[in-house]
Order: C-alpha cells, then sequence, then structure tokens
C-alpha cells in the first residue's frame, strides 16, 4: 500500500546503490546474530568481506547507527549495539502499544487488497513452517523473511505509513534478541496455533478478539526470548516480566 506522504517502506528495501547493498547486508547480519552484540566493526574488515569501498561502507553504518543497530564510537569507528534485557523489554512493550493498535486500525479500515496481502502472508507463513524440518538450504531464514512479513501485513491497513514505519523498526529489533537468544529446530504447536487464529481474527474484522491474541502472542515471544536469555547468563531477565505484566 502505497501512501504519498510519511516514510515508504518500500524504500527501506531497496538495494540499487552500493551503500543500500552494504546497508541490507550488513542489517541482515546484525539481526540474525552473524555480527554479535557489541562487536567492533574493523572498517578494513568489512569492506573486504562485503566486497565495497569505504564511501558506501560509511554511508551504510551511518545509516545503520540512525536505525540504532550500529553506535559511532567518534574517532574509534563503529560497534554493533550491545543488547539488554532492559531494551527488550522496553521494545515489547512497545509493540504491544502500536501493533495492536496498527492491527485494530487495519482491521476497522483494511480493504479487500489488506485482506488479500494477509491471506497470502498467511500461506506463505504455513508453507516456510512445513519447510522447516525438511532441513533444506535457506528453510530457516526463509521462516524468519516470511514471518516479519505476516506481522508487518497485520498493520498494513492502518492509514498510517508512520505507525507501519514504526511497527516494522520495533519488529526488526525484537526480531535480533529473539534470534540472539532463542533456540529451536522446529516451530511449537502453540506458536504454529496463534499465527492460525491472528489470521482468523483478521479476516473475519474481529477486533475484540484480535486485540487479546496479538498482545498475548507477543508476550509469550517475550518470554521465550526471556527464558533462553536466562540459558546465556542474562541476569537482568525480570525487566520484561515487569513491564509485561
Amino acid at each position: 500500500m502505497q501512501y504519498d506522504w510519511g516514510p515508504n517502506i518500500d524504500l527501506e528495501i531497496e538495494t540499487n546503490t552500493l551503500a543500500a547493498q552494504a546497508f541490507h547486508k550488513i542489517r541482515g547480519d546484525i539481526i540474525s546474530g552473524v555480527l554479535s552484540p557489541g562487536m567492533k566493526l574493523h572498517a578494513e574488515r568489512l569492506k573486504k568481506h562485503y566486497s565495497i569501498g569505504s564511501s558506501p561502507l560509511r554511508e551504510a553504518l551511518t545509516q545503520l547507527t540512525a536505525n540504532g543497530l550500529v553506535t559511532a564510537e567518534g574517532q574509534k569507528g563503529f560497534r554493533v549495539v550491545d543488547v539488554s534485557l532492559q531494551e527488550l523489554s522496553d521494545i515489547t512493550k512497545l509493540r504491544i502499544h502500536l501493533e495492536v493498535h496498527g492491527f485494530l486500525e487495519s482491521i476497522a479500515r483494511g480493504d479487500v487488497e489488506w485482506e488479500i496481502a494477509v491471506s497470502g502472508n498467511y500461506r506463505r507463513l504455513i508453507h516456510a513452517i512445513d519447510e522447516l524440518p525438511t532441513g533444506k538450504a535457506g528453510s530457516s531464514q526463509n521462516w524468519e523473511d516470511v514471518h516479519r512479513r505476516f506481522h508487518l501485513s497485520l498493520v498494513q491497513g492502518c492509514g498510517s505509513p508512520w505507525l507501519i514505519s514504526f511497527c516494522h523498526r520495533l519488529y526488526e529489533h525484537f526480531e535480533r534478541y529473539r534470534r540472539v537468544f532463542v533456540e529451536y529446530t522446529q516451530i511449537s504447536d502453540k506458536i504454529l496455533k496463534e499465527h492460525e487464529v491472528l489470521y482468523e481474527a483478521a479476516i473475519n474484522k474481529d477486533s475484540e478478539r484480535a486485540e487479546k491474541l496479538l498482545r498475548d502472542h507477543i508476550i509469550f515471544a517475550a518470554r521465550l526470548t526471556e527464558a533462553d536469555a536466562r540459558k546465556h547468563g542474562i541476569r537482568d531477565a525480570d525487566e520484561i516480566r515487569s513491564v509485561i505484566e
């Protein structure tokens, strides 16, 4: 859905310049944990690894800094932003407020095109889930990509490009935490069911049910992340519970 005002999510996924290509490659590696939290980003290593020059690399890192995934250290260069459960709590709380609001607005305002988008992304989600146990190359990354698109499609009909952009950014940061901490080889039946009922609530325009379902879904994801954070020795995980209860 295109708007003639506000931020355009489609522009954020374009890769028609060297800087944009570097931005997306580095962002993907940060979110997936390939570039680990707190890691020093050495310019020469990045240029060699991503086959990129100094100017587009600096442009990409500057944009990643604006997105909150990289921090600039003055003359010392750049570093991947570290993780903390306090930040995850804040992200969780904001996802609950903004995504639930966006979902309800989409149910109220969404047209046939929105319903088609939600349905299409849900079908892709089911296919991606079925593919996971096969161990097919790229199946895990495909699940992550399709999962993200399904969640963002729920708010896509809200009528506010600003709200869509905020939800997109928050989901991106939440995904990084989940992928750093959560260990899974398959998707639990509970999560499968939650996506199914979210889809049904959207198509049936059931706003009352949708509000509770999405809120509970986000909280459940946060608690899974909290549990795995404890396994990794993170000690401030109580912050999540204090926000979402």
